[in-house]
Parts: C-alpha cells; sequence; structure tokens
C-alpha cells in the first residue's frame, strides 16, 4: 500500500499541445501480491501513459466488472509507449502525482512523487511495478502474469491494446494482539475498551518512487518524507464499540490489518505510542473492581517497509506477579512481549 489533484501533462510541439489520435487503451487484468484485483470503481486505476521522452497523458481507469477503461487515453498502432500509475483512484480529492522522466528517458525508468498520502489509509495503496502486453482481455483467473520490471507497451491495433499489470504495496501492515499472562488471569479478568495509535510523524506523509527499468521495488525504492499535521491517531478500539474480554490467547483478540507508512516505525519507538484504557474485573469476570486503567506503550519496530506484514503482541501483566499489592493486582501494565 496501491488518490489525486493531479499534476499531468501532455506532449509539447512547437505548434501547442497535440492530443493524440488513435485507438482507445484498455487495462485487462491487475495482480497484487499474486492476488488478483477485480475491475470495480472503487479499484480504480490512476496511469501515465508516455512515449519515451515526453510525458504523453494521465488519466484514471475505472473498471465496470469486466475491464478497466478510460475516455481520454488512446494510442497509436505499433509505437512505444511506458506505464506508471498507482491505486486506489478514489484519492483524487486529496493526493497530487507527478511523474518525472530519468534525463529525458521513460524507457529507463520513472520517479513517482506522490504528496499528501494518508498515515493510515483504509486502502491498499499500490503502484505499477511491471507492464504486459496481451491481445484479448483476459479474466483475472485466465491471464499472462506481468513482467516486474519491465513499463514498455508496444501498442497494436485496436483489438490489441490490452494491457496486464503488476502491483507493489506501497505501505507496510501492522497487526494488534492482546492477551493476559496466565497467572494474572487466575486472579482477574481484564476487559479491552479503547485502543489508539498515534504517530508523531503527522498527519500525511509524501513518498518518492523509484521506479527502474529491469527491477521491483526494492528496499531503498521508497522515500518518505513529512507533508503536515504535528500527529495522527488511528482509533482501533472505540469507545463506543464492545469491550474486549482479553484471554491467555492472543489469537482470541485480534486487530488488524492496518495500513501504516513504513516512515513512522522504528527501533526506538520514536514516533508510534500505543495508548489502552480497560477496566479490571474480579476473578469471574461479574464486578468491575477498577475502572479506566490507562496503558501506555511506545511501539519499537524495526524492519517495517512496504508490502511487509508486523504481527505486535501485547500482554497484560502485573509489576509485581509474586508480590502482589492491591495496586499491582487491580491496575496492571501492558507489555510488548513479542513482534
Amino acid at each position: 500500500m496501491m488518490l489525486l489533484a493531479l499534476v499531468a501533462c501532455s506532449e509539447d510541439s512547437s505548434n501547442g499541445t497535440e492530443e493524440p489520435q488513435g485507438s482507445p487503451l484498455r487495462l485487462s487484468s491487475v495482480t497484487r501480491a499474486n492476488s488478483p484485483i477485480d475491475p470495480t470503481a472503487s479499484n480504480a486505476i490512476n496511469m501515465y501513459v508516455m512515449t519515451q521522452s515526453a510525458q504523453y497523458s494521465f488519466g484514471t481507469f475505472s473498471g465496470d466488472g469486466t475491464i478497466w477503461t478510460n475516455s481520454n487515453i488512446s494510442v497509436k498502432e505499433h509505437e512505444q509507449y511506458y506505464m506508471y500509475g498507482f491505486m486506489p483512484g478514489s484519492y483524487t480529492s486529496s493526493i497530487s502525482a507527478e511523474s518525472t522522466d530519468l534525463n529525458g528517458d521513460y524507457s529507463r525508468g520513472a520517479d513517482l512523487t506522490l504528496t499528501g498520502l494518508p498515515m493510515f489509509p483504509t486502502e491498499d495503496i499500490c503502484v505499477v511495478v511491471g507492464v504486459q502486453k496481451v491481445s484479448t482481455s483476459q479474466t483475472n483467473s485466465n491471464y499472462t502474469p506481468a513482467l516486474e520490471g519491465n513499463y514498455g507497451y508496444l501498442s497494436g491495433l485496436n483489438s490489441e491494446n490490452y494491457v496486464n499489470l503488476l502491483m507493489d504495496h506501497l505501505y507496510g501492515q501492522l497487526i494488534l494482539q492482546f492477551n493476559v499472562d496466565a497467572d494474572y488471569n487466575d486472579l482477574r479478568k481484564i476487559k479491552l475498551k479503547t485502543v489508539t495509535l498515534t504517530s508523531s510523524y503527522g498527519e500525511t506523509v509524501n513518498a518518492t518512487i523509484k521506479l527502474r527499468a529491469g527491477n521491483g521495488l526494492g528496499v531503498n525504492s521508497v522515500a518518505y518524507s513529512k507533508n503536515s499535521g504535528d500527529s495522527k491517531e488511528l482509533n482501533i478500539l472505540k469507545s463506543t464499540d464492545t469491550e474486549k474480554l482479553l484471554t491467555t490467547t492472543a489469537t482470541n483478540v485480534s486487530f488488524g490489518p492496518y495500513n501504516c507508512a513504513p516512515c513512522t516505525f522504528d527501533a526506538n519507538g520514536t514516533y508510534l505510542t500505543l495508548t489502552c484504557t480497560y477496566d479490571v474485573y474480579n476473578t469471574a469476570g461479574t464486578t468491575v473492581l477498577r475502572a479506566n486503567c490507562t496503558a501506555t506503550n511506545k511501539l519499537k519496530i524495526s524492519g517495517m517497509d512496504h508490502g511487509v506484514k508486523k504481527t505486535v503482541t501485547l500482554t497484560v501483566a502485573p509489576t509485581y506477579l509474586y508480590m502482589l499489592s492491591d495496586d499491582d493486582l487491580n491496575n496492571p501494565t501492558i507489555k510488548l512481549i513479542e513482534q
């Protein structure tokens, strides 16, 4: 994690801007992380289609259930084009985008810059990392896989202008799990009330993606930078939701996955804070002994990158299990024990 108030232009000539004349370009099949993407309006794809040395046109391909189509992008027969894009297209009012060639040559790749991306998007933001020409429309269950690192497309006749795409995730994913220390669970029951993940990196983020011919997205292919806002909260469990009774098994209560900008993660927990509120009940879980306890944890997570999924388990446990005062027993901490 696949948008915009866009920056786009057409090929210029000495007589001004020339609109292309030709056949419509259609997207036939799209795969993402070995999983097909059905052509729906919500999965719209924003695409730059260029000649070798000049930006050609930009448009959004929307799906009708069988194929993605665009009303303003057409291609001439037997010409070489290069395609760079991203999804979903639902961010058209909030995200700006532009594509820059490499020394006047799009055949070598392009730098795609997305500005104002949400810190915690609900959508899986992806970018095109491969293009494959096909002669007829193909379904996602029977497609010719697009070639990673290949962005070139040699147009054909009107009946042959179908393209398959390969997408890669721009964001990472976080899964949160909670459980209770087994010994403590014999003494008290915990019901989780709210869980809030806060990033102090900012409310939105920019991403510059280096797309290079012959390569997919590597570890250093995406550079993130702050855009706006002091912080952004993700309300994972809200006060209006049903309280979650925690058990000794972490898989009983699972949150996520949540799409997160990788730049907000680090090994020191500099930017991410997890705040939890919960009630402490008696052994039977019928009487509240202490309400609205709060625990705050810095999420110290290394190795988060685009396309990476991290699972973090947090355990409720008292500070001193075998030397319990009432405060220790009724106001336990939440500790990050596994990642």
